[in-house]
């Protein structure tokens, strides 16, 4: 008999129900399931048979294992030595859509059981941006070493402060993307038209789980300033996105971010946000990343930020949040 994931797997992000599966395309989609026994199995299929999908394999909530989902490969030994006890696995998808899609078709635990799936983390976080929401590069040892082995989004300071916060975190994030134009000017794909036409209606329709986000956290920009632009036009489709959060998810405090790679549509911006609590909404927030500083913050791929800045700025905008939102601080203390 074939794993059961709508009843035995804790799912993070967007999944579709598959015939013999569930699939996802989203940096950070991740599966979560208990099970106790000495050994686990993976079924994984490459969908987009490029192999440029990899995945991050954690056991009792440690990292044991980065993996390329390979097109002639589906079966995968993630662990044969363990204890006999109860144990956690999460499968986490490292790579941006771009990059390909996985499907999981079974787990197998040999000579073991699987055990009550975990219960979801108390908050909820969505993120809307580009390639530095989804860790580009953020894993590079040189400055042009961006290939997809390279970008890690459990590194990236969209995942990690979902992990400060302690929120289920869906990121919707692609390389190059603006809000009202992509790397270089082109008008086509663009971010801001993809959440709203494409990627609402796919989550409302094709997803396995509801997802209703506690806070929302939008930065984009960065593409935009890659090309001539006039700060109106920005600001007019800026003003267009954040109308259709607002009215979809009307209660969510929203965080307009920009930075770190840019900091040239930081006024404009800054400008929107005041005058849209001007105008009522006093939910709304503004956030700058600092630009990085070299060599101190180190450097990432292709002039990204690196997995040091990451952290910086997650908690940066996790303490920001909480300073809004009532989410209280992890606690370091002793036990």
């Amino acid at each position: 008999m074939k794993f059961d994931f709508l009843n035995s797997s804790l799912r993070h992000g967007l999944f579709r129900q598959e015939q013999d599966g569930i699939s996802c395309f989203l940096p950070g989609s991740a599966i979560t399931v208990r099970f106790q026994g000495r050994e686990i199995t993976a079924e994984i299929e490459d969908v987009n048979r490029e192999g440029k999908s990899w995945v991050n394999v954690y056991i009792d909530d440690l990292p044991v294992r980065v993996m390329r989902i390979d097109p002639d490969n589906r079966l995968y030994q993630l662990a044969d030595d363990l204890e006999d006890v109860p144990h956690t696995l999460t499968l986490q998808k490292r790579t941006e859509a771009a990059f390909g899609s996985i499907k999981f078709t079974d787990l197998t635990a040999e000579n073991g059981t699987f055990l009550s799936p975990p219960s979801p983390l108390p908050h909820r976080l969505l993120i809307i941006g580009d390639s530095i929401t989804c860790g580009f590069g953020n894993e590079a040892q040189i400055p042009c070493d961006c290939d997809a082995s390279r970008e890690n989004i459990a590194l990236a300071y969209s995942s990690l402060t979902g992990q400060l916060l302690r929120a289920e975190t869906l990121i919707v994030g692609a390389s190059g993307t603006g809000c009202f134009q992509n790397f270089g000017g082109a008008k086509e794909g663009r971010m801001s038209d993809y959440f709203m036409d494409t990627f609402c209606p796919v989550l409302d329709q094709e997803a396995m789980d509801p997802f209703h986000p506690d806070m929302i956290v939008v930065n984009l920009g960065t593409n935009d300033w890659s090309a001539p632009i006039r700060p109106s036009d920005y600001i007019e489709q800026y003003r267009k996105l954040t109308g259709f959060i607002r009215g979809r998810y009307p209660s969510a405090p929203l965080f307009c971010a920009i930075g770190p790679m840019t900091l040239d549509p930081a006024p404009h911006l800054k400008a929107l946000v005041q005058r849209l609590r001007e105008e009522g909404d006093d939910n709304v927030h503004f956030v700058e990343f600092p630009l990085i500083k070299r060599p101190e913050d180190g450097m990432g791929g292709c002039g990204h930020p690196s997995v040091k800045k990451h952290r910086q700025m997650a908690e940066q905008l996790a303490g920001t949040i909480r300073q809004v939102c009532s989410v209280p601080a992890p606690f370091t203390g002793s036990r």
